[in-house]
């Protein structure tokens, strides 16, 4: 291995390792949340794909300009390096805020997204050089740099929670811009020759990059001239209509200031008076996602608009004194149940800044007034893990529209929100009902055409089941409002006193009822479905639709979810009865938008691994026997794609588990970093050299996939009730086993294709890498067609044929020392 000349001082070179891997890392799961917001949910994974191109592509760029990087003493080009990376981190995020992104299927939309793929790359392709040079050309044993590399990455994914507690998302990423610049410091200190960075001008200094920096970041944080999203979702940000702005690792909130409007009201009543006019605050979420406080001052007068509202139908039925609601938001659903009397009520909200707002925040806790709703009970939680754990029970358990469309890195379709609508969520819900207790639960409605109504109708069958309810028509009552459904399901039988208040409500108020014990449902999908008695025939009944309605479930929580992307038949029908505009697409519309750029981030995905990683590389395949370069690039390739599948579906796994995308990314990235990164420096002394070994591994690792997709469900079940701090153990314990079995991987791989020739090593690094940046929208989804337990078979199977095609390369390797071996003997002869 070549190394550059002179001496280069260990400790600043590994704590210089250390800070760019870390500010790597940090910087790219805050990807996540900055295009949460300026773009829509389901772009968020995009940050994942294009981390994995740009690093890819600074190591290509290290192989290919291999010369001149080793003309240039390593500090040197490792601070200079790191530092572009500095400047890059925050000039990208500018620059994304530039672009205007919109729903536009359109050749334009697909230049600005093939923009937005390079500009956020360029960061990534610095550091890519940077790590790559440091790994394959440092004088420092690989084992030591490649574990101080992965401590590094491993600290910066948890480190993201704790960073957007405390400061806004854009100088968060400045932030991760100073850490590459301290980097870049370190590196320069590690020079033989202190004055290798004076004389130079002061932007080609790392510490004034640094200095720089600190002053940018403390401007943001503190002006009112901070870099702020203009362009959010394609609608423009009015900055004068702000009253209070934070981040989170879940989200954006902006509270507007109170205004005089008619109240935001879910499924408003046509007996709603036209002239009505409530001082009101609105919540919005992510730019896009919103809710509503409105004032209350204590006496019902104030808050009379809410008996207008359908999703509080069922607070008129009798006998709630004890009332649950899942997403508090800014208040309004805790309000409702105060107005019809509840004197019992709990909240239970995930986002700790909506608790904030309700309850400290001066201005915002005294304009919505849950200071004045007696027994009020609060907990910040993830509501599907409190109701599992909790020993209460509720007469009314509510959930109103609970849809942030908040997504991280976990994952494309990963929201916060979908384990509350899988069918072992709904599960824990309604164990904490008493024997006559109701779960009520209010979606988006499509007038003409059941849709997501239809998946939760379907849902709230299947939870009947599943509680040994065979009939589950008795116990179901559904009424809509325009471009609103609210279900209301009752553990026991419907009494004829309870339809009937039901029933005269809905009428009273000019809503339509759409299922009820003595309404048979217009659709005959939905008559089938709440007459199944399996979950086996309810589906069937679903799966009649051009729509994808089937129940949602742990192994495939896409409850948003309805196209069906890899049914190639009804997926070219579905498309076609839209564009005849036979389809109320309602809420569908968004999904389809969603998997419509999901397609198309694939194809630029294909598109830029060709151009910047196989044709910059093609010619040093060429230069070698084809059939290391077949066998090579299927092994290497297997890798990358396996990896990135399990990676993808335990993300989403356990985001479900522990209550949010953000801390399964912490968690999930962390230890399979850490623990694969073991496993390679494992590989050292255990050395898989051999057929059995390479066999035992091979059936190791897909074993290991086979088994988490059986055991996963059943371990989730038995401690989804237990502390977070346990299922975070329960986490590590899970994955960092299976992380270390796949840090063998790689190494194996290189020193097999080594021993045969090593010319074509970095065509193998790019087959690596354009197969994980593929896997990562392959498993997004293989995911939501077939479920995150195919996701993990798949990953399985990328395994197992890793063993033929290993054996392949030992025999290549075993032929290469025998004609290595003949040939020297030839030699001995000739000069004989």
């Amino acid at each position: 291995m070549p190394t550059f000349p002179g001496r280069v001082k260990k400790n600043p070179f590994l704590l210089g390792v250390f800070l760019i891997t870390f500010s790597v890392l940090l910087f790219q799961i805050l990807q996540t949340r900055i295009l949460s917001v300026l773009t829509w949910y389901y772009l968020a994974f995009f940050a994942i794909s294009v981390a994995m191109l740009g690093m890819t592509v600074g190591a290509v760029w290290v192989y290919l300009r291999r010369a001149r990087f080793e003309s240039t003493p390593l500090p040197v080009t490792l601070a200079r390096f790191s530092m572009f990376t500095a400047i890059a981190m925050p000039a990208s995020m500018i620059a994304q805020m530039c672009l205007v992104i919109t729903q536009d299927h359109s050749l334009l939309m697909a230049v600005v997204w093939a923009l937005l793929l390079a500009i956020m790359a360029v960061p990534y392709v610095f550091s890519g050089v940077v790590v790559s040079l440091a790994l394959t050309r440092s004088p420092f044993p690989a084992g030591q740099v490649y574990g101080v590399d992965l401590v590094g990455a491993s600290l910066g994914c948890a480190a993201t929670i704790a960073v957007l507690n405390f400061i806004d998302g854009p100088t968060a990423i400045i932030v991760a811009g100073i850490i590459s610049a301290l980097a870049a410091m370190a590196f320069a200190a590690s020079a033989e020759d202190p004055q290798a960075f004076r004389g130079k001008r002061w932007f080609q200094r790392p510490r004034s990059i640094a200095v720089a920096l600190v002053l940018l970041a403390a401007f943001n944080a503190f002006s009112p001239m901070r870099f702020r999203p203009v362009l959010v979702k394609g609608r423009v940000e009015k900055q004068d209509e702000r009253l209070y702005e934070k981040w989170n690792s879940y989200s954006r909130i902006i509270a507007s200031v109170p205004v005089m409007e008619f109240p935001h009201l879910w499924g408003p009543s046509p007996k709603t008076p036209a002239n009505l006019a409530v001082p009101s605050v609105d919540l919005n979420i992510d730019g896009d996602a919103a809710t509503s406080m409105f004032h209350y001052d204590g006496t019902q007068q104030s808050v009379d608009f809410l008996k207008y509202d359908l999703v509080g139908l069922a607070y008129r039925l009798p006998g709630i004194h004890k009332s649950a609601v899942i997403g508090v938001g800014g208040g309004r659903d805790l309000v409702t149940a105060h107005y019809f009397g509840v004197p019992d009520i709990t909240g239970v909200e995930l986002n700790p800044i909506f608790v904030n707002l309700d309850t400290r925040v001066p201005g915002f806790s005294n304009f919505g007034g849950l200071d004045k709703v007696s027994d009020l009970k609060l907990h910040v939680d993830d509501a599907r893990s409190w109701f599992a754990a909790t020993h209460e029970k509720f007469d009314l358990v509510q959930m109103s529209m609970v849809d942030t469309w908040a997504s991280t890195g976990a994952g494309a379709f990963t929201l916060s929100e979908n384990g509350l609508y899988t069918l072992e969520g709904w599960r824990a819900f309604l164990k904490t009902l008493n024997p006559n207790g109701i779960f009520t639960v209010s979606r988006w409605y499509s007038p003409g055409d059941v849709n997501e109504t239809g998946r939760m109708v379907g849902l709230a069958t299947a939870s009947l089941l599943d509680a040994g309810i065979p009939d589950a028509r008795p116990h179901l009552f559904v009424a809509t409002a325009d471009r609103i459904a609210t279900l209301v399901l009752s553990k026991s039988v419907f009494t004829p006193e309870q339809v009937a208040i039901l029933t005269k409500t809905t009428q009273d108020l000019g809503f339509k009822v759409l299922l009820a014990p003595d309404h048979p449902a217009d659709s005959a999908l939905l008559r089938n479905a709440i007459a199944s008695h399996n979950l086996r025939d309810l589906n069937r009944s679903l799966d009649g639709t051009y729509l994808d309605l089937t129940v949602p479930t742990d192994s495939r929580p896409f409850f948003f979810n309805q196209l069906r992307v890899l049914d190639v038949p009804k997926l070219i029908a579905t498309l076609r009865m839209i564009s005849s505009h036979r389809v109320a697409t309602g809420s569908f519309s968004g999904n389809l938008m969603a998997s419509g750029v999901l397609g198309l981030i694939l194809l630029l995905s294909i598109e830029a691994v060709i151009l910047t990683i196989l044709v910059p590389l093609r010619r040093t395949a060429r230069e070698c026997r084809r059939p290391l370069v077949v066998s090579g690039s299927l092994y290497f390739g297997l890798i990358g794609m396996g990896f990135m599948m399990g990676e993808i579906a335990l993300l989403q796994y356990f985001s479900i588990y522990l209550g949010h995308p953000v801390y399964s990314l912490g968690v999930c990235l962390f230890s399979l970093i850490l623990s694969s990164g073991l496993g390679s420096l494992a590989s050292e002394r255990i050395k898989l050299r051999r057929r059995p070994s390479l066999m035992v591994w091979g059936l190791l690792v897909a074993g290991y996939f086979v088994m988490m997709e059986q055991l996963l469900p059943i371990v989730f079940q038995a401690t989804t009730n237990r502390e977070r701090t346990v299922r975070i153990a329960v986490s590590l314990a899970a994955i960092m086993p299976l992380g270390f079995l796949l840090g063998f991987a790689f190494p194996t791989g290189i020193h097999l294709v080594e021993s045969i020739d090593e010319r074509p090593t970095p065509w193998f690094w790019g087959i690596n890498g354009a197969a994980g940046v593929l896997a990562s929208v392959l498993g997004v989804v293989v995911s939501m067609s077939a479920g995150l337990n195919v996701t993990l078979l798949v990953a399985a199977a990328c395994y197992l044929a890793l063993i033929p095609v290993s054996f392949t390369l030992l025999d290549l390797g075993s032929k290469r020392v025998e004609e290595k071996v003949e040939a020297d003997v030839l030699g001995d002869l000739v000069e004989a």
